[in-house]
């Protein structure tokens, strides 16, 4: 990494060099400033191009101290154009490569894989469904290590490996929820040297039932348990994980890419409306550390209430109308990459809105979340 470099140039190094998808001769504003104000306007509470664009204007003398703006403050529709053509992979490619300057080393955190559809991002006049953003969540730095657009939902089970194809995971311990329970997903985790810890359910129906009658046939004593407690606001939660290396029961674990272990976990819930109880089952490449396996189960649902729940709160964005072209997609990295910023801003003792809307009013603090 080039430490001469500040984290906002860092940025700007990888995503200054995509594509131009404008004429030449006909662009009168520069590809630097068009993304740093879709950038600076994103974080400061700005969900749209037209609210970006108006934002822009009110902020031109301190846009002036970064940007060159030779032709003044793009239009709303300059920056809703641009986002609409510019190459979406281009825009993952210096995405991915940013991140790849930005994270740590990723050995022994875990990296959790998931889907969001934009609910909003149909657009039936070109035929086209709503888009499938599958993210990287690396959970410990609350980061979006890159993502992958699909069609649909389903989709999800070829687009993890190109998404893990794509990141450099060394080290880490990777975990998805029961549809990316695939073999090839985990043949694709083990070659990029990294581990996994795959959610089962009935969609595997064999792997579910050979589970199933390890923990029933396996004694105690070549069991290896860990057991964690959790308290708040008036509910108890007890998870028992359980941890069998015999796999002797497992009819296709030679099918399965470096499987060592079979995962239980045994939750119950007690709280002033009801008690309740469940059970998962989980295969993993880990054979050992229980502890590291139970950790990084209970952080894959990070991704759900720190990413996705974050992403429809604060950013709206299933409720956002951006759909025509290429927009969509671009505008979900934009939000994804602006999501990183404000969560590698964590000295600010806000929420995510909270740290927008002090962006929005302060350029001080604006300056802050960017790493000048």
């Amino acid at each position: 990494m080039d430490s001469t470099l500040c984290p906002p140039m860092q940025f700007m190094k990888h995503f200054s060099a995509i594509p131009d998808p404008r004429v030449v001769g006909r662009s009168s504003h520069k590809l630097f400033d068009i993304i740093f104000i879709a950038v600076c306007g994103s974080i400061a509470a700005c969900d749209d191009w037209k609210t970006i664009g108006l934002w822009a204007k009110a902020k031109k003398q301190w846009l002036r101290k970064y940007c060159e703006l030779p032709c003044g403050i793009p239009s709303s529709c300059t920056l809703r154009r641009f986002f609409q053509h510019v190459d979406p992979e281009a825009i993952q490619e210096a995405f991915i490569g940013w991140m790849g300057e930005m994270r740590e080393v990723l050995g022994g955190q875990s990296v959790a894989i998931d889907g969001k559809t934009l609910r909003r991002s149909f657009n039936r006049a070109d035929g086209k469904g709503a888009i499938h953003m599958v993210s990287a969540w690396m959970s410990a730095n609350r980061m979006v290590l890159g993502q992958i657009k699909t069609e649909e939902k389903s989709n999800e089970i070829t687009a993890i490996p190109q998404l893990l194809r794509l990141l450099e995971i060394k080290g880490a311990l990777v975990t998805t929820d029961a549809m990316g329970c695939q073999k090839d997903i985990a043949r694709t985790i083990r070659k990029r040297e990294a581990d996994y810890c795959l959610a089962v359910k009935e969609n595997q129906p064999s792997l579910f039932e050979d589970i199933q009658t390890t923990f029933e046939e396996t004694p105690e004593s070549s069991m290896v348990r860990h057991t964690t407690r959790d308290e708040g606001r008036g509910r108890i939660e007890l998870r028992s994980y359980t941890l069998i290396n015999d796999l002797s029961h497992i009819r296709s674990a030679d099918e399965w890419e470096g499987l060592a272990g079979v995962v239980r976990v045994e939750s119950h819930r007690f709280a002033p409306e009801g008690n309740t109880s469940e059970t998962r089952y989980y295969i993993s490449s880990l054979g050992r550390g229980i502890r590291r396996i139970s950790k990084a189960i209970r952080n894959h649902w990070g991704i759900e209430n720190s990413l996705h729940y974050v992403l429809d709160v604060t950013f709206k964005e299933d409720g956002s109308r951006i759909r025509k072209d290429d927009g969509a997609e671009n505008m979900a990295t934009l939000r994804r990459l602006v999501m990183n910023f404000l969560n590698n801003a964590r000295h600010l003792k806000l929420s995510i809105k909270g740290r927008r809307m002090a962006a929005a009013f302060d350029d001080d603090i604006l300056e802050n979340i960017l790493g000048f």
